[in-house]
Order: C-alpha cells, then sequence, then structure tokens
C-alpha cells in the first residue's frame, strides 16, 4: 500500500511539472517558419529587426499540408499581428502568401489556398470575450456568422465557391462582435 502511496504521488508531481512547464505555454512550430517570416518582413520599409518576431499561433488549414501562421512584431511603438501561410511539403514549410498585418485585435482578408478561396479572420482574443463576429459584404447582399473558439488567438475560414473570384467580390467586413450570451461587445472593445 505504501508503494502505491508513493508510486502516485511521483506520478503527481511530474504530471504537475509538466503542466507547470513554460515550454508548453509557447506556439512550437519548426525554427525555419520564423526565418522565413523575418525575411518577408525584411522586405517592408518600416520592418526593425532589433525588435523580436513571436509567432503566437499556428493553425491546420482546410485545406490539406497548408498552414496559417499568426505572429507579432513591432514596427513603430505597437504591437502589429500578421498573418503568413505555409506549405508543409517533404518534411519542411515554404512560405505561399500572407503577410497582412494590424496594430488592432482583429483583422480580416480574403485569400486562395492552394487556388481555392476564402474569407479568413483573425485575431487576439484575451480572456475569451469574443463568442462570434457577423462579417457581411459593404454592399450587404452576403453575409455569415463566424463562431470563435476560446484560446488567446483564433483563426477562422469561410470557404467561398470555386468560382469566386476574390478580385471582384465585395470584400467581407466586420459588421458586430459578440460575447457572453450574445451580448454585442461595442466596436473599440472588440478591435483595440
Amino acid at each position: 500500500m505504501r508503494k502505491c502511496i508513493v508510486s502516485l504521488s511521483i506520478i503527481a508531481l511530474f504530471l504537475n511539472m509538466i503542466a507547470c512547464s513554460p515550454s508548453l505555454a509557447k506556439t512550437t512550430y519548426p525554427d525555419t517558419i520564423e526565418r522565413q517570416i523575418k525575411e518577408q518582413l525584411k522586405e517592408k520599409p518600416y520592418f526593425d529587426s532589433s525588435k523580436p518576431v513571436n509567432i503566437v499561433k499556428m493553425v491546420k488549414t482546410p485545406k490539406k499540408h497548408y498552414y496559417i501562421v499568426l505572429f507579432t512584431y513591432s514596427p513603430y511603438y505597437t504591437e502589429h499581428l500578421g498573418d503568413a501561410i505555409f506549405k508543409k511539403e517533404k518534411g519542411g514549410y515554404t512560405f505561399v502568401s500572407g503577410m497582412a498585418s494590424t496594430s488592432q485585435k482583429l483583422s480580416n482578408t480574403t485569400m486562395y489556398i492552394d487556388k481555392v478561396p476564402y474569407s479568413v479572420v483573425y485575431g487576439s482574443n484575451e480572456e475569451n470575450r469574443i463568442k462570434k463576429l457577423r462579417l457581411a459584404t459593404l454592399d450587404k447582399k452576403s453575409s455569415y456568422t463566424a463562431q470563435i473558439k476560446k484560446g488567446t488567438y483564433f483563426v477562422h475560414f469561410k470557404m467561398f465557391p470555386r468560382n469566386t473570384d476574390l478580385e471582384k467580390v465585395d470584400p467581407f467586413y466586420i459588421m458586430d462582435c459578440y460575447g457572453k450570451k450574445d451580448k454585442q461587445i461595442p466596436w473599440n472593445e472588440c478591435v483595440e
């Protein structure tokens, strides 16, 4: 009986060490992704390479072998949140597109992933304050609701029909932001 209690104590201590490990709090990603993002940022005239670039989330896209990476960097005095799409091939990751960024907590864009058109909304969601977002085209002919999963950062994909020409589509805008119990969140609290 005593051996069993000691064994359980050791197991509990081991599990506690794993749960409290700071390395688990980090987003895991290959170093090549960070290097490629920094290389792409160098092409932007306002990028300051002396300031850190932090990968905050890596998510598999709806298309096989593609990943979206969210990262933060500080070109001026404010922190920006950016996106980059990578394709996993032959054991490595190759930059495909992206590099849009915003100083606000939310961003939305349209993009092709392996020739399939998508609306993508991503952002920072501290304390899981955002539960869903309502997006619509400027002419309000099309709209959809994005359910936001728990987590400090989120990404939501909405696939368009394959024949959609993104250059001819009215862009989607974030119209409304909702929190707990579908209560609307004021715009400035949602994005700033």
